[in-house]
């Protein structure tokens, strides 16, 4: 068999600290944060004018992906005119209705923070990174970065080949990449000490390597989406408002919006143009329509009179895979090499986790290359806990989604408990966000040269406690078991709901939203909710108290310290009443099939009757 050498001329021979494969938005920043490390990058692909131009999935920002797209990749001013998402809104019941009444339950969040706050900060960047999510076109965001890695000292951007062949290095030497052009035309070499695979669904690595870990379960997803032009405000009337106790209106569209069904959920993602991304997942085992992915997102959108607007004639692109899910049993292998994003794993799209769990990954991995090129040490503890709670985070993502394709999803206090448990998680992480988006704004965007005592410090804690499974009040407990906790929270909550469902217990749709300087949902109402002649459990605002702000300067601001806390509490209290309430339902029902049984019985038995 002929060798990639023996089929043409070597034309190309490079050296680097790190080869990244893949230039897409994940490809781009891990290229920019190690050169920002003082490491020497090549960026390797060849993108398909068609990849150039697709419009591709609209992007919604949250947790992570936001501090560190608005610093480390200097997105800053380019979110500022993107589509402004105020936050995320969870809708169920909405099939076949034309407004959000008292039949839908619903769960919101509002991320706007007042002005009193924003004043505080000393960087006006600080609250924008910490706070302020956009929805973002894709492909204007990676052309952005892809000029900008091309213009950077220290990154040489290789878009004229694709890697072919990899050669892991033994011991301490350069792993040997050989690629080629699409055409065939050119090759080349590239001897790196790191490799950092960013290929997407390509997975170079995994399928090379043998990375890729079998789903232990049945749980496997379609997700279908499009691209519609002509979305305006005029589309989205009243029907589209929220108005909370104390008058103050929401507009649900301007929020990233998730429409649940049974086995199925739908998102809608406005964007910067009158553009709009909508997208169809559901569940493989049990769809909710019969034909190909295409055929099942239109007859799921039909199934929603508040969508009619959308029709075949204002498609501007539609994509579909088949199967979402996959995970790698690696991010980081002690020969040098990782992998990040969809080429390591992915999970669905909701809350757009892709890219938030990409960026903490590759922030880590930036730290571990670094200190290997530069000082010659391979931090494997480190590695190991990148590994372990890298794969946690994965899992509490997957247990947040598996739980609500379940037909629980009908049962309106699961769907206020389960989200709430999600609010849980992510709540917990602002701390760590605040300390990140603190130590990449004074270190100008990711440039660790520039640290300080003070930067170093923030550093290193964050070396442990950047993920979802590190967070407090749990951050001192294994992030695996963390993970084993929260699964099997959401499956204890997915299992009472359907005991209600399958008994006949109907509980009232219910509402929930919540806002930044109004941070709770009133839970301690859930006990008497059959009673109420609305059930919505969202409060009226308060005059917030001096000590929640910040001034971006603090290392551990008073209610970023004890918001997990505050938030692990409540959601604990009303699982307990779950539970208890649940229990008690099922002795009941015991007691009168029980007292049913005895009436049988006695019928039987005595022949007087």
């Amino acid at each position: 068999m002929a060798t990639y050498q023996d089929t043409a001329q070597l034309q190309h021979r490079v050296r680097a600290d790190v080869c990244v494969i893949g230039s897409g938005i994940v490809g781009l920043i891990n290229s920019i944060a190690l050169a920002k490390r003082g490491l020497h990058v090549v960026c390797i692909d060849q993108p398909t004018d068609k990849q150039l131009s697709s419009y591709k999935v609209g992007e919604s920002l949250l947790i992570f992906s936001n501090a560190f797209l608005r610093t480390l990749g200097e997105l800053d001013d380019h979110f500022n005119e993107s589509f402004e998402k105020e936050g995320f809104w969870m809708a169920h019941g909405l099939e076949g209705r034309t407004d959000f009444d008292e039949t839908v339950s619903e769960w919101g969040f509002e991320s706007h923070i007042p002005q009193s706050w924003i004043d505080k900060f000393e960087n006006p960047v600080f609250p924008r990174a910490l706070f302020r999510d956009a929805q973002i076109v894709r492909p204007e965001v990676e052309a952005e970065l892809r000029e900008r890695a091309r213009k950077m000292a220290g990154i040489d951007l290789l878009d004229r080949g694709l890697v072919r062949d990899i050669e892991l290095a033994e011991g301490g030497g350069d792993h040997l990449l050989r690629w080629s052009s699409r055409d065939k035309r050119e090759q080349g070499e590239i001897a790196a000490r790191w490799v950092v695979d960013c290929s997407g669904r390509h997975r170079l690595l995994a399928r090379r390597f043998g990375h890729d870990l079998p789903l232990q379960d049945d749980f496997r997803t379609t997700a279908a989406w499009a691209q519609f032009s002509g979305c305006t405000d005029e589309i989205f009337d009243e029907r589209w408002n929220y108005r909370f106790p104390d008058g103050v209106v929401a507009r649900r569209d301007h929020n990233t919006v998730h429409l649940w069904g049974d086995g199925y959920w739908i998102w809608l993602i406005r964007l910067a143009g009158d553009r709009i991304s909508v997208g169809v997942t559901y569940h493989r085992g049990r769809p909710p329509e019969e034909g190909n992915a295409r055929e099942v997102f239109w007859k799921v959108l039909r199934r929603y009179p508040l969508l009619e607007w959308l029709t075949e004639d204002n498609v501007l692109e539609f994509s579909a895979y088949r199967d979402v899910q996959h995970l790698t049993d690696t991010f980081v292998s002690p020969r040098r090499y990782a992998m990040v994003g969809d080429a390591s794993s992915i999970i669905d799209a909701y809350y757009s986790q892709g890219i938030s769990l990409s960026m903490t990954t590759s922030w880590h991995i930036a730290n571990i290359a670094e200190q290997d090129v530069k000082q010659g040490v391979l931090d494997i503890p480190y590695l190991e806990h990148v590994n372990r709670a890298a794969t946690a985070d994965w899992r509490i993502m997957r247990s947040m989604v598996q739980s609500k394709y379940s037909p629980a999803i009908a049962d309106s206090r699961f769907f206020i408990l389960d989200h709430m448990l999600d609010y849980l998680v992510f709540g917990a992480t602002l701390l760590g966000r605040f300390r990140a988006v603190r130590w990449l704004l004074e270190t100008d965007g990711g440039y660790s040269a520039r640290e300080t005592p003070e930067q170093e410090r923030l550093r290193t804690g964050l070396t442990r406690r950047l993920y979802l499974s590190q967070s407090a009040p749990w951050h001192r407990v294994d992030p695996q078991r963390v993970a084993g906790l929260i699964e099997g929270w959401h499956r204890g909550l997915e299992r009472r709901a359907m005991w209600r469902l399958e008994n006949g217990v109907q509980l009232p749709p219910t509402k929930a939203a919540m806002r930044a300087y109004s941070a709770l949902p009133a839970l301690w109402k859930l006990p008497r909710v059959q009673r109420m002649d609305k059930a919505d459990l969202s409060l009226a605002a308060t005059k917030e108290p001096e000590f929640v702000t910040a001034t971006g300067k603090e290392y551990r601001p008073p209610v970023m310290a004890v918001n997990g806390t505050i938030l692990l509490t409540l959601t604990s209290l009303s699982t307990l009443f779950d539970i208890v309430d649940t229990g008690v339902r099922k002795a009941r029902a015991k007691g009168r099939e029980l007292r049913r049984h005895r009436r049988r019985v006695f019928t039987l038995t005595d022949p007087t009757r």
